[in-house]
């Protein structure tokens, strides 16, 4: 027995030996002879993901690659096999139609029932059919198809702002954490779209549960992309498991929501996009979507739809609130252009409003909704980023918040200048200005993947804005803090984001009332 004992431990010793100097193998490979070695980068990033990992988890991993990007230059190794690139060349080169890459395998973990969705399937004959059908849903043809009911919920938003117990006209109306209630409106605008019936978030507190569920579930997301091990060992379970509750919850409600809306069939007095996806086939095929695929595809829509729009009318909301000058020129501007509230709608007048789009363009420039890197796999022949060549089997990508700070692209770049985006020689802004910043703009990405829903994201944004301030005037709410971020780089007010896949936001506190002039 001794002997054996002896034997089990002389194995215990061998065992433990190799594994040293497997990782010690690892580490020095990962160092010296990668054929990422050459990029510099955080020595910890390039040893290993679960660096990167942390702070994707803390939700400021678009911080930390853009103090890298600082220190270290246009290219920044921050994982063992992945490259941040910061120019707008790398954009195109990485997502344009010609770059040799496909979607990364993390992005394969985020698929609900294992059924790929358009934002996660990696295979691109797959996605091309179902970018094929979804781009007739959103086309400007398919928005207006939906409208109405877009317009009802944002009818409702307004009433809310200033929802008050018979206050006096002149009087500010209730606080609002602008974050909030955008979220309640987003939300309420897409369970309309996809299963005809909303939530009532602007109206009831049954459901005001799901926005912070959805951001743990975006949280999980961008930890299992940047490190698949999270999902293969199930360690979100762990780093999560205060949220389980709400995630199952979350699953629950859209479980049932697709259910319910699948006994309604087709017997609606307004068609939705779940109705759009059922009856829309492919033009070049003739195939249409199966009803598991109709299911991941709105599931999709709940969390990218609802809280990248939401992100952007916040933000939208605190610079100019932030930016008084910014504020009232814009104001202005709705006041004099529409009538009424209602004319206030989809079209060629609100598309007039320059200013308007300007300072929305603006603000999802400094926070943008998807800020952090979104990593491409380079396939066999690998691919060029401005000007380096990659190999088969790393990621490349660029990081939109550290892009949209690039100051080759954007003058004073973490100033809220609207401005930036309108020819105005006066102002020293050319065609040329416009065009080199238009060049670096990708809030809602690039190429072949970028976000099909813009049209739909935009209609929400600039008519809510619009018809806010066309009906209110607005202050920031007393004692409300000017920035909620403040470094020696950033002296201008900057709202401050938790990035995930997408971003989470709080605030700003405002408080309305009926117009005055």
């Amino acid at each position: 027995m001794l002997c054996l004992g002896g034997q089990r431990t002389a194995f215990t010793c061998c065992d433990t030996s190799l594994i040293n100097l497997q990782l010690l193998f690892t580490v020095l490979y990962r160092l010296f002879f990668h054929p990422l070695s050459k990029y510099p980068g955080p020595r910890l990033a390039a040893i290993t993901s679960w660096y990167a990992a942390f702070y994707a988890w803390r939700g400021d991993l678009h911080l930390q690659i853009d103090a890298w990007h600082k220190r270290y230059g246009k290219f920044v190794r921050y994982s063992p096999n992945s490259i941040c690139a910061n120019s707008a060349t790398a954009v195109f080169d990485i997502y344009g139609a010609r770059a040799n890459v496909r979607k990364a395998d993390g992005y394969e973990t985020l698929s609900a029932s294992r059924i790929p969705n358009t934002l996660t399937t990696n295979d691109k004959q797959m996605h091309r059919f179902k970018r094929r059908i979804l781009g007739q849903v959103y086309s400007e043809n398919g928005v207006k198809d939906i409208l109405d009911p877009i317009l009802s919920n944002i009818r409702d938003f307004v009433q809310l702002l200033n929802y008050s117990r018979g206050g006096e006209p002149t009087e500010w109306g209730p606080v609002h954490n602008m974050a909030i209630v955008c979220d309640w409106l987003t939300l309420d605008v897409i369970t309309c779209l996809c299963y005809g019936s909303d939530k009532r978030l602007m109206k009831e507190v049954n459901f005001r549960w799901c926005p912070s569920a959805i951001a743990k579930t975006v949280q999980r997301a961008m930890m299992c992309i940047t490190q698949p091990k999270v999902f293969k060992y199930k360690l979100d379970r762990l780093l999560l498991a205060s949220y389980r509750k709400e995630f199952q919850a979350f699953t629950t409600w859209v479980y049932d929501s697709a259910r319910n809306r699948e006994r309604i069939g087709d017997d609606l007095k307004q068609k939705d996009i779940f109705y759009a996806l059922k009856s829309t086939k492919d033009p070049k095929t003739g195939k249409g979507f199966t009803m598991k695929e109709i299911w991941v595809e709105c599931a999709l829509l709940l969390a990218a739809a609802s809280d990248t729009t939401s992100t952007a009318m916040s933000a939208t909301f605190f610079y100019l609130l932030h930016n008084p000058e910014a504020l009232s020129k814009v104001t202005t501007e709705v006041r004099s252009c529409f009538a009424n509230e209602e004319d206030i709608s989809m079209g060629s007048r609100l598309s007039s409003c320059v200013y308007l789009n300007a300072c929305i363009n603006e603000s999802m420039r400094l926070t943008p909704p998807v800020a952090n890197t979104i990593p491409r796999y380079v396939q066999t022949g690998g691919n060029i980023v401005d000007g380096e060549h990659f190999p088969q089997g790393v990621n490349v990508g660029t990081a939109v918040y550290t892009l949209h700070r690039n100051e080759a692209y954007f003058r004073q770049p973490h100033r809220f200048y609207p401005e930036r985006w309108i020819v105005n020689p006066d102002l020293g802004i050319d065609e040329d200005c416009v065009r080199l910043a238009q060049r670096a703009f990708h809030p809602f990405s690039y190429g072949s993947r970028s976000c099909i829903g813009w049209r739909l994201a935009w209609t929400e944004l600039t008519v809510t804005i619009a018809r806010t301030l066309f009906v209110y005037d607005a202050q920031l709410a007393p004692g409300s803090p000017c920035c909620q971020q403040k470094t020696s780089e950033r002296k201008e007010c900057q709202y401050e984001l938790k990035s995930w896949v997408t971003s989470s936001v709080d605030g700003p506190l405002v408080q309305f009332r009926p117009r005055q002039g």
